[in-house]
């Protein structure tokens, strides 16, 4: 009996007692609870790192941390149990717990942004065409990426066509593993791109520069997929660069496209993708669709995300992932985005763009909130072999903690 608690059964995990229902599995001890719930929040990679030496290994706790993981996923624990929307897999999952300081020492949530004023020394023409500049490189890296997506899906097709002799384009195209991957690997790309073409980041250190990389790539997925289907104006899909999509539900479809989707499709659209695209749908989409976001606001949204990515501390070590130099710098940049985008909305002549500006800021939270899902979504696909992904998008997606 530990301490006021009764010991109920072996747990089915490890085989030590047992003292209660965790995360879906019952019964189940305290010790892989807490391993369950720490390897949710850090991203637990499910790749063994002793190939062999794991499978021959008869205690589970003596096995690495990726097979323990991916043994608890077997057995049934589910994230959703840890109530996702506190233990936030990105930019919020190591803020909750901690007191949040002025931006002063680069401590700040970006929710906090709601509550400072940023400071404007520069020149109003300047920090207009400060903030049309980052807006036109991030829309050519953007056009640029849908020409690359397109060339893979023109190959695509036309590899199919020679196969098939013929081949009919679908209205809609559910989203396969393969789609996934093409479409990652060019999101990565285009994302590295984007980085590097902002004033000053290829000046941080390498080591910083890969920790907000790491830490913001699956939001940017979510901000590039949210942002270009809530411009299609389609409800209750969820579309990625290449066109194809996830249906909320697949009988939402027209019957000619539900005809050629393959069984095994639609079972793990329902069962297994369910939370996922639900909560892009009613999370990002909707909010960016009501909002009728602008590339200003979009720009400056990826960059706030990006470097509150990873600006964070660990709260078990109280460790700063990044170096205080780069905090100072990415916070003074920040700032000087901000100052831009209310530069512009000044020029343009907008009414209380004050709220607008805390509108767009409040979009972070959904998010956030889909990146978790995503994140378990492609963690599921990965590990049950559905999408092989690319070595850049492996190490940015899934290698946080490396």
């Amino acid at each position: 009996m530990t301490a006021n608690k009764v010991v109920i059964g072996a747990c089915l995990i490890c085989g030590e007692d047992a003292t209660g229902k965790h995360y879906g599995v019952q019964p189940c001890c305290a010790g892989c609870k807490t391993f369950f719930r720490r390897a949710v929040i850090q991203r637990q990679d499910t790749n063994c790192r002793r190939p062999g030496a794991c499978e021959e290994e008869r205690s589970v706790r003596k096995m690495c941390r990726a097979c323990r993981y991916a043994k608890c996923l077997e057995i049934g624990m589910s994230k959703e149990a840890l109530q996702p929307r506190r233990d936030l897999i990105g930019c919020r999952r190591f803020n909750q717990n901690r007191r949040i300081s002025t931006s002063s020492n680069g401590d700040g949530n970006i929710l906090n942004e709601l509550n400072t004023t940023p400071p404007i020394n520069e020149a109003k023409p300047e920090l207009l065409k400060f903030i049309q500049q980052l807006t036109q490189t991030d829309e050519t890296i953007r056009a640029r990426k849908f020409e690359m997506v397109r060339s893979k899906m023109e190959a695509k097709k036309l590899a199919e066509m020679v196969r098939q002799g013929s081949w009919a384009p679908e209205k809609f195209s559910v989203m396969l593993g393969s789609d996934i991957s093409a479409c990652t690997q060019v999101e990565m790309m285009t994302m590295m791109e984007w980085a590097q073409s902002l004033p000053g980041f290829t000046s941080l250190p390498i080591v910083d520069r890969v920790t907000l990389l790491k830490r913001y790539a699956v939001h940017h997925l979510i901000l590039e997929h949210g942002y270009y289907t809530a411009n299609l104006n389609v409800k209750d899909v969820w579309f990625i660069s290449n066109g194809s999509c996830m249906p909320r539900r697949v009988n939402m479809l027209p019957d000619d496209a539900i005809r050629v989707i393959p069984e095994e499709r639609k079972w793990r659209q329902d069962k297994l993708y369910t939370e996922m695209t639900d909560r892009c749908i009613d999370e990002v989409v909707d909010p960016l669709r009501r909002l009728q976001l602008t590339p200003e606001e979009l720009v400056t949204l990826k960059i706030m995300m990006l470097f509150n990515c990873g600006n964070h501390y660990h709260t078990e070590e109280n460790i700063s992932f990044l170096s205080e130099e780069t905090r100072r710098m990415i916070i003074n940049f920040k700032n000087r985005v901000i100052a831009g985008l209310f530069q512009h909305y000044q020029n343009i002549r907008l009414k209380n763009y004050e709220e607008r500006f805390g509108n767009v800021i409040l979009t972070v939270s959904g998010i956030s909130s889909a990146a978790s899902a995503m994140f378990e979504s492609y963690q599921v696909m990965r590990l049950f072999k559905i999408t092989v992904f690319d070595q850049i998008s492996e190490h940015l997606l899934f290698d946080a903690e490396d």
